[in-house]
């Protein structure tokens, strides 16, 4: 039987529900097909709780995992900060797992904890985020979000249909890899387009109240402002109310990246333009199969990168975005 446990709040709660109800249907109630002997105890450790992102993650963990009985415990800082997270890690850490599949939160602070797991002849398998030297991990596995960062601005220009002015990144804080990479792609695809001006990058620390305290003060100093990338959820729901407390939504467009729910809703209610979508499930099957491999002695991919899709009004209800929309709905075998 698999196990599946959660720590942090109550919508991990939920995720667990899901994922063991995906488990139900991926055995079919006969067990599942592996041997005793390729069954493990996997670690995730997400970047932060209730983030249908990470629950998209968990899900594609399982799914490998049900395939050999293994067990997913999954604990969850409750902010997206090395500060939260590595009291986890640690903890996790003393109950030895054969391996912990994580999001780092800091590229640099996660460095000598996970060392500790590794020393300890725990498996590191590195998801979504990574570190400055990521050579301790078995695998990486991210989306390729310079190229994303490039699709972001392509589409803002895009929407903006020639439209002149200046164009702002609101991002989370220095030393995300993530959203470090988001900025330095779409940095690239904005400067090369005609009659926009680049302000360059403000960091929100995590902190809905400071994006929307940076997006009054450029709009403030900026009459021109005509565009809004924001880097992640926290960013883009700052900007929208900022945009809202001035009357400025009908002249500043937004290109966010968040196909959570709340996401998908400001694309439904015309506050976002568009959102980048990434591929979260994909990105934790992958992961767990590369673990599984190192666990089990098989050759293991080293870097492995999935891609993006753009959800907009026009397209929201296709089944190629759909399918990447986050949730802790587990998709059924």
């Amino acid at each position: 039987m698999r196990h599946i446990r959660f720590g942090a709040a109550a919508t991990a709660a939920l995720l667990a529900l899901s994922l063991a109800a995906c488990g139900d249907d991926n055995d079919g109630g006969s067990g599942s097909g592996g041997s005793a002997e390729d069954s493990f105890d996997i670690a995730f450790i997400p970047g932060v709780a209730n983030d249908a992102y990470y629950g998209s993650v968990a899900c594609g963990i399982q799914a490998v995992a049900a395939k050999s009985g293994s067990t997913v415990d999954v604990q969850a800082p409750k902010s997206f900060s090395p500060t939260d997270q590595i009291p986890i890690l640690q903890a996790v850490i003393a109950k030895k797992p054969d391996v912990i599949i994580i999001a780092p939160t800091d590229s640099k602070a996660l460095y000598a904890p996970l060392r500790q797991a590794t020393s300890q002849g725990i498996k590191v398998v590195l998801v979504d985020t990574t570190l400055e030297d990521p050579s301790l991990a078995e695998a990486q596995v991210s989306s390729d979000n310079i190229e994303a960062g490039k699709v972001a601005a392509a589409k803002l220009v895009e929407l903006l249909g020639g439209k002149s002015g200046s164009v702002l990144t609101v991002n989370l804080s220095a030393g995300v890899t993530t959203t470090d990479d988001r900025e330095k792609g779409f940095a690239e695809g904005i400067k090369a387009a005609s009659g926009l001006k680049y302000l360059g990058q403000q960091f929100s620390n995590n902190s809905v109240q400071t994006a929307a305290s940076i997006v009054s003060a450029t709009l403030a100093a900026n009459a021109d402002l005509t565009g809004i990338f924001s880097t992640a959820a926290f960013n883009t729901e700052g900007a929208v109310a900022a945009l809202k407390s001035a009357n400025a939504a009908s002249k500043v467009t937004i290109v966010g990246f968040n196909a959570n729910p709340p996401g998908v809703q400001q694309i439904e209610d015309g506050t976002v333009a568009a959102q980048v979508v990434l591929k979260p499930y994909d990105e934790g099957i992958a992961a767990a199969e590369q673990a599984v491999n190192a666990l089990t002695g098989k050759p293991v991919t080293k870097e492995i990168s999935t891609g993006a899709v753009v959800a907009t009004k026009d397209n929201l209800q296709s089944p190629e975005v759909r399918k990447y929309l986050y949730s802790f709905d587990c998709p059924k075998a």
